[in-house]
């Protein structure tokens, strides 16, 4: 078999899985591209990775072409979105793009086809803002709750920052199984780090600090609205990536000491709302102190070196 002949029997295989997952969602009414739509993405991402972009235009047209014959209009436009972004994790594949730069790419599609979903296309898609703000208005009304914050604004903050969460989580579970299937192909791709090795800047454990802080003392700053309302967004997206944060450190501890039995309870414990804190603030630590590399020290050498000696 040629390579030609080899190039048309894959693009012709990836086009018939896409056509099976697409009958699939729509015997089930449409469940599959509501709970991970972004799974459309990895026929089109192995081809691209294999045969490069120009090849990959043909399967991915096909795959668009077919979805107008058995898809509905929504599910037609997250398979386009789910073609561009594979396409562009392919390309980058191909071109040895580091991780960072892999991440970033797919993050940044991602986050453009969830504000469309959201916003331009919200009516299409089932998404109606205004009806969420009367629901939310009736909601505080009725528990005679006063916010100050106009509802619409409240709803803006959080339809932009669960559009960013959900392209985060998004775009991590495509990088990490696109970095499995790659490998099970035998494509090359460069190492992810391992949960031990990811680490931030000691000034994002500041920053985050001063937005707790800045947070607290809210009433006695006498913010206005707008300002109040940025405040609120920016501190529940720092409380969830130190909560974020304080799982994985949490996770490496308990597997530097061979504890797995608790790591399904650490997974409870980020829902739980007392416990939320705690892990933040054990996420902070990390960032600044280095939680992990102190217990790492500490089972390599059996020692803690401090400022006054060792303990």
């Amino acid at each position: 078999m040629n390579n030609q002949t080899k190039k048309m029997t894959e693009g012709a295989m990836m086009v018939a899985i896409v056509g099976m997952l697409l009958f699939i969602n729509r015997q089930l009414a449409g469940m599959l591209e509501m709970v991970m739509y972004w799974v459309l993405t990895f026929p089109i991402l192995m081809y691209t990775a294999r045969y490069g972009v120009k090849s990959a235009c043909v399967p991915a047209i096909s795959m668009v072409l077919l979805s107008f014959m058995i898809a509905a209009p929504t599910t037609i436009f997250y398979l386009f979105s789910c073609d561009v972004v594979g396409i562009v994790y392919g390309a980058g594949i191909r071109k040895k793009w580091k991780n960072g730069t892999l991440l970033l790419w797919t993050g940044i599609f991602t986050f453009v086809s969830y504000l469309i979903t959201t916003v331009l296309f919200a009516a299409m898609f089932g998404y109606d803002p205004a009806d969420d703000v009367e629901m939310v208005k009736m909601l505080l009304d009725f528990m005679h709750i006063d916010i100050g914050i106009p509802l619409a604004k409240i709803v803006t903050y959080v339809v932009i920052g669960s559009a960013i969460l959900m392209t985060v989580l998004q775009t991590m579970c495509i990088h990490m199984i696109a970095n499995v299937v790659l490998k099970r192909m035998h494509i090359e791709t460069r190492a992810m780090k391992s949960i031990f090795e990811i680490k931030v800047p000691k000034s994002v454990g500041y920053t985050i600090i001063m937005i707790w802080v800045l947070f607290l003392v809210r009433n006695v700053l006498k913010l206005n609205q707008d300002v109040y309302g940025l405040l609120l967004g920016v501190y529940g997206a720092a409380r969830i990536f130190a909560i974020g944060y304080g799982v994985m450190t949490l996770l490496c501890i308990l597997l530097l000491f061979c504890k797995r039995i608790f790591l399904l309870f650490v997974i409870i414990g980020m829902f739980l709302p007392y416990v939320q804190g705690a892990i933040a603030i054990i996420g902070v630590l990390d960032m600044i102190v280095d939680l992990r590399g102190i217990w790492l020290e500490v089972l390599k050498r059996g020692v803690v070196h401090g400022t006054s000696g060792e303990h």
